[in-house]
């Protein structure tokens, strides 16, 4: 079954292979040519439309090939990853559109966009943009496979983390949670997830550390080893991306422990989702349910 990339422009839901995706970031300062510079690479700039976009400090970019060229597609959001079954040819050449609307791109060369995008108005956004040029060259994107693993990016509150895809069985919206009496408080509740039940974990309260911003929990990221299976509790994917190694050192940047830690990217903290999924704190006991 294809995977595929769920991102919004504006009002429209639409998704694209996750396999024609390299990797997806924050809008970074666009150049007088209307190109951007991710990983080192220039790379041309577009959206979907007819009309040229100003940027904004919320949107994100997702790069794709195009013809065998590299672009970096402007997206109001990152809606996460999930399969596709059954669609009805859409009204564009290349597409295919859900009941829900959600436009499926089959064939990006067919779909009308618009090079290049307008700077923001104001100084303070510019300088936000100029500055996450720094922090994104320090994480390399590259097709090349060894040694340099495939994460899944997202966000809680105002921070960034990451987890190696390989525990990473699938993502999905949060639905219905089912408190349970008795656990450890980072354990939100349980869920029934095609047909299993799951406890859905909040990796804050896990790592107590401190709660910056505010939490909405729309996705959960189901983590599994073969052994272990939970949720962990997320308000947004950001997309994925393969990792460099070596990374810098982590032990003064972030508050979550060395054992649970991979290091840190650009302003990524990576996670061991190894030690997360082997802690003996997941573990919950009979007597503690009963408490």
């Amino acid at each position: 079954m294809t995977e595929y990339l769920h991102f919004c422009v504006g009002t429209t839901g639409y998704a694209l292979p996750l396999d024609r995706v390299r990797t997806t970031t924050r809008m970074v300062a666009v150049r007088e040519k209307g190109t951007v510079i991710i990983y080192g690479e220039e790379i041309p700039i577009a959206s979907i439309g007819s009309e040229i976009r100003q940027v904004k400090a919320t949107d994100s970019l997702i790069i794709t090939t195009l013809r065998e060229n590299e672009i970096a597609l402007i997206a109001d959001r990152i809606e996460g990853i999930r399969s596709e079954e059954e669609a009805s040819p859409g009204n564009l050449p290349g597409t295919r559109i859900r009941e829900d609307g959600v436009i499926i791109i089959d064939d990006l060369s067919l779909i009308p966009l618009v090079y290049g995008a307008l700077p923001p108005d104001d100084e303070e956004t510019l300088d936000l943009l100029r500055g996450r040029a720094p922090a994104l060259s320090e994480m390399r994107v590259t097709d090349e496979s060894v040694d340099k693993p495939e994460i899944l990016r997202f966000q809680l509150g105002y921070v960034e983390y990451a987890v190696g895809m390989q525990y990473v069985r699938e993502v999905i919206l949060t639905g219905e949670i089912t408190p349970v009496p008795g656990v450890p408080p980072f354990i939100t509740g349980i869920a029934a997830v095609r047909g299993e039940i799951i406890s859905f974990i909040d990796l804050r309260k896990f790592f107590r550390v401190p709660e910056y911003g505010l939490t909405d929990f729309n996705r959960v990221i189901i983590l599994s080893d073969g052994k272990m299976t939970f949720g962990l509790l997320v308000d947004r994917i950001r997309g994925t991306s393969r990792l460099k190694r070596p990374l810098p050192d982590a032990t003064t940047r972030t508050a979550i422990p060395r054992t649970h830690l991979i290091g840190v990217a650009g302003d990524v903290v990576i996670i061991d989702g190894k030690a997360l999924l082997t802690d003996p704190e997941m573990v919950i006991s009979d007597q503690e349910r009963e408490m």
